[in-house]
């Protein structure tokens, strides 16, 4: 059969009013070869959720011990000297350790299986590959939709494939790697202060948030012309695009006055480097544009990638990696672990104490932007110079709105990690009930840290 539609057609329609507008299609498989290869108003506060992802894990060592594993248990752990960052907010933090990937049999991807498998409930069969979608997008789907953007994915070190979040398992978002972009994405075209008396929806949005409608015809044409693969590819399209004329509309109603609101001026260009002493100073003014951007109701769920899996950030003046260090330095014999390696680590874990400060210095209601958050914050391996899969270092930072029940350390004896992306969804107010495949498939939340539901703070 010929079909009507090749990978240059367009679908046209009419806005009311005249105005003729066109809309792509994405690339379908007819289109290639065999191979495929050419709260005011006494609303609760709501509860904001993040992931923060590093690369390269925490420092074990071969006896047993551990640079970032508190031996107490429960809380009032002791502050290791890889969580120094995060000393002054201990009591918000959980620390969780033991907890390890358990694969079906299948091989450890390095720099890939561990975080793959903590973001889609399963070990995957091959690198840049997920079993499924990454659990980030359900919890956008349950507490993101009201918002202008369902979520937003950030990558401080500026490396524009260094994103997880997955609909697929096979495409990936692209994330904002510089503040600037950060901040024309929040606070450029398209932004509503929440606090103006003089608000009116903008015309430009109406006019834009028509177009799907204005397809509707040859949208239906192209669904009856195509395949059952490309069918599914298109409905996954055009969903897509019905969350983003949904947002628009959004955009349409007055937003709700926010008490912590208040805009940013633009930052200033940063220097294009991967130095850790970079990423650390665009993770800081990310993470201030993203902390404004959540108490502005511009979204309520995140993705940050401090480094990715095979970290390639440095030191400035020094000629290695930080990933060719913690396969090619020796462990100190009087130490037991591996000093450079260790200094690294600290340093990169660095950012992560910047970004959860940020959170915690915008006030809303009683509490802080932090205590109204949960976020999720793992890497991609356990002891890096081996690629471990097992004691993969993970956190739960910010109070979900006083569900979190904050400040312990949690250990484990080899249990599912998919444990604490379950725990995860169910602080942040989305949880599917179970998650995971196969030994990784879990119902049980850590009961430890889950409270009851919270009233919310108020505006």
């Amino acid at each position: 059969m010929t079909s009507r539609f090749n990978r240059r057609s367009l679908l046209k329609g009419v806005l009311t009013g005249g105005t003729a507008v066109c809309l792509g299609i994405p690339m379908l498989d007819q289109f290639m070869d065999a191979n495929g290869e050419t709260l005011a108003g006494g609303a609760p506060i709501p509860t904001r959720f993040g992931t923060y992802f590093w690369g390269l894990g925490l420092t074990d060592t071969p006896a047993g011990g551990s640079r970032w594993v508190p031996p107490t248990i429960g809380y009032d752990y002791e502050i290791m000297p890889e969580l120094e960052t995060f000393a002054a907010l201990k009591e918000k933090v959980s620390v969780f350790s033991g907890f390890r990937v358990i694969g079906d049999g299948k091989p450890n991807l390095v720099h890939w299986s561990g975080h793959a498998s903590i973001l889609a409930g399963g070990a995957p069969d091959k690198s840049n590959v997920m079993i499924g979608e990454s659990f980030d997008n359900k919890v956008a789907d349950a507490i993101g939709t009201t918002t202008r953007f369902r979520k937003l994915d950030l990558a401080p070190c500026g490396d524009p494939k260094a994103n997880y979040s997955t609909r697929t398992g096979t495409a990936y978002s692209t994330p904002e790697t510089t503040p600037l972009e950060l901040y024309a994405r929040l606070f450029g075209e398209g932004f509503q202060d929440p606090n103006d008396p003089n608000w009116s929806p903008d015309p430009n949005i109406m006019l834009r948030r028509s177009v799907l409608s204005a397809v509707s015809d040859q949208r239906k044409a192209l669904l009856a012309d195509v395949g059952y693969n490309d069918r599914i590819k298109l409905d996954q399209y055009f969903t897509s695009l019905r969350e983003i004329e949904n947002q628009l509309a959004l955009q349409l109603e007055k937003p709700a006055p926010a008490e912590a609101c208040e805009i940013p001026g633009e930052p200033v260009s940063a220097p294009k480097s991967i130095t850790v002493d970079v990423v650390n100073q665009n993770t800081q003014i990310m993470s201030k544009l993203l902390a404004m951007g959540l108490a502005c109701n511009q979204t309520r769920v995140f993705n940050m990638v401090h480094t990715p899996g095979t970290s390639t950030t440095y030191i400035k003046g020094e000629a290695k990696t930080y990933h060719q260090i913690t396969h090619d330095e020796p462990t100190d014999a009087e130490l037991g672990y591996q000093p450079e390696t260790s200094r690294l680590a600290g340093m990169v874990m660095e950012g992560f104490g910047i970004f959860l400060k940020e959170l915690d210095a915008i006030q809303e209601g009683d509490r802080t932007l932090l205590d109204n958050s949960i976020v999720m914050a793992f890497s991609d391996t356990g002891y890096a110079k081996i690629h471990s899969l097992e004691n993969i270092p993970v956190f739960l930072a910010g109070g979900a709105g006083g569900r979190h029940k904050a400040g312990q350390h949690v250990a484990s004896k080899g249990e599912p990690i998919s444990r604490l992306s379950l725990t995860a969804m169910e602080l942040a107010g989305a949880s599917p009930g179970e998650f995971g495949v196969g030994a990784m498939k879990t119902s049980r939340v850590i009961e430890d840290v889950v409270g009851e539901p919270a009233t919310g703070a108020k505006l």
